[in-house]
């Protein structure tokens, strides 16, 4: 949609300006995203603190993420000091399906992001994931009990999500993941037949080598049993965010995060600040 960069306030404080390519195209995104990110508030959502609309020129204006985005901790081949921890990415990955499912099925307008990938995962400085990259939502003010209607949609949603944990896991990008021995038809024929939950014999092949011999084979395992299941080929095969949370929640648990802190923050109220494109502010800078 454009370039972002890092701005410092007076104070000290920091911010991410993304500034918009001038196009129909990339004012359609813009507009799609102030519609969401303006209306949604969440723990796992990038904040949004404003925006500017002039002439040709697009603002939008975040809260800084100190530590960038999952895709540069994954595959920022320049800085090898850069390497997630389990628990760091159990934390993210459980976030990020808390995020998803919150907006598939607890926000009042259910919303289907539709561009999931590690890219638009940022990550603040206690690497608490953040969704940003609303450009191509879609949302709903009416469910379909208590869901989005569109299951073609959601489970769009759910599959994006898939290949995000295997690339976590793998530490491989996507388009080698598809690569992956009977993963993407949702199976785990071959890796049943040849993986120990308790030992790294087998895992080898497919995990990331930074997170081998650590003690971590069982939850890892039950990890790639999520990530297939989220990437079967028929949508109807797949499960909901709502189900993946709970799974990865109750895999998590060992880490210290209680269920009521998890469902609060699940079941967290949205503010919104407007609902229609006609409230939107249209603020006018003048240049000098």
């Amino acid at each position: 949609m454009g370039t972002v960069y890092k701005a410092i306030l007076l104070d000290g404080t920091f911010l991410a300006v993304k500034r918009l390519h001038a196009s129909q195209h990339h004012e359609n995104q813009l507009l799609s995203e102030l519609m969401t990110l303006g209306r949604l508030r969440h723990n796992n959502l990038v904040p949004l603190m404003g925006f500017c609309l002039e002439m040709q020129e697009g603002l939008l204006v975040y809260k800084y993420m100190s530590n960038g985005s999952l895709h540069d901790w994954l595959h920022g081949a320049e800085d090898k000091g850069k390497i997630l921890e389990w628990h760091l990415r159990v934390t993210i990955i459980v976030g990020i399906a808390r995020g998803l499912a919150w907006l598939h099925h607890w926000c009042d307008f259910k919303t289907v992001h539709l561009e999931i990938s590690s890219k638009c995962i940022l990550l603040d400085k206690n690497f608490e994931p953040k969704i940003s990259n609303f450009g191509r939502a879609k949302s709903r003010s009416f469910a379909i009990n208590g869901e989005f209607g569109d299951v073609e949609l959601v489970k769009k949603d759910v599959y994006s999500f898939g290949i995000m944990l295997l690339e976590l896991i793998t530490g491989k990008k996507p388009s080698q993941i598809t690569n992956l021995p009977n993963c993407l038809d949702g199976t785990l024929v071959q890796w049943n037949n040849h993986i120990s939950k308790t030992s790294s014999c087998g895992l080898n092949d497919v995990v990331d080598k930074s997170l081998l011999g650590k003690g971590y084979d069982d939850e890892i395992f039950q990890f790639l049993t999520i990530a297939c299941s989220c990437v079967q080929p028929r949508t109807d095969q797949r499960p909901t965010m709502l189900e993946v949370w709970e799974k990865l929640r109750a895999i998590r648990e060992r880490y210290g995060l209680t269920d009521k802190d998890d469902y609060q923050l699940l079941r967290q109220p949205q503010i919104g600040t407007f609902d229609t494109k006609d409230d939107l502010e249209i603020i006018e800078v003048k240049t000098h």
